[in-house]
């Protein structure tokens, strides 16, 4: 459920970084998903077109786990690229990165994989970053929260990912993240988070 949001003219002044993951192993998919080309264009290179839509004023940077898995083939993409400060953690090391490189107060969070997200969805989550959340995440179908789809408040959440990464033990899922933080959780149309394993999940 959406909650009232600010006005368009105010989102227009929000102060946001967007970061697009591009460095998961892609192993079910069979090559490197930032790279596939999905009606013409990159998947990642997509991603940066519709978060830039949906803010024209956001930085836009791409995340990898490290200068080595892609070497220069990032330049290819149109904006810079970060890598993981604290790797080995997965998902989480990919945030921790994108929360310690963010220079604005709201950090903008999407894998590179999400081909039906459109740019009015994550205008949608931005209008709902307000001063009485630190975080704005949807709902799946299935009933779990999307993480990597998200928006946080930088020097909020930060510290709680570095508690985490911190602990020694079991990361749990990152999702479980959202259970320390005050939230807004949006639903969403079944089609908009389509999770894409294979080529075949974008015909």
């Amino acid at each position: 459920m959406s909650l009232p949001g600010p006005s368009i003219e105010t989102l227009r002044l929000m102060d946001v970084d967007v970061f697009i993951l591009i460095g998961g192993r892609s192993s079910r998919f069979g090559s490197d998903k930032a790279f596939f080309e999905f009606e013409g264009e990159a998947l990642a290179a997509r991603m940066a077109r519709v978060a830039r839509m949906a803010h024209p004023g956001a930085q836009v940077r791409f995340l990898a786990a490290s200068g080595a898995q892609f070497g220069e083939k990032t330049t290819e993409l149109g904006a810079p690229a970060v890598f993981d400060l604290r790797p080995g953690s997965g998902a989480w090391s990919g945030v921790h990165a994108a929360l310690s490189c963010s220079q604005a107060e709201w950090t903008l969070i999407l894998a590179c994989d999400l081909a039906f997200v459109t740019a009015e969805f994550l205008r949608s989550l931005l209008e709902n970053a307000m001063e009485n959340v630190d975080a704005v995440v949807p709902r799946q179908p299935d009933g779990k929260l999307q993480p990597l789809c998200a928006v946080y408040r930088t020097h909020a959440v930060r510290p709680i990912v570095e508690k985490n990464i911190d602990s020694g033990g079991r990361l749990p899922p990152l999702a479980s993240i959202f259970e320390s933080l005050p939230t807004a959780i949006i639903d969403v149309d079944p089609e908009m988070l389509r999770n894409i394993n294979s080529p075949a999940d974008l015909s």
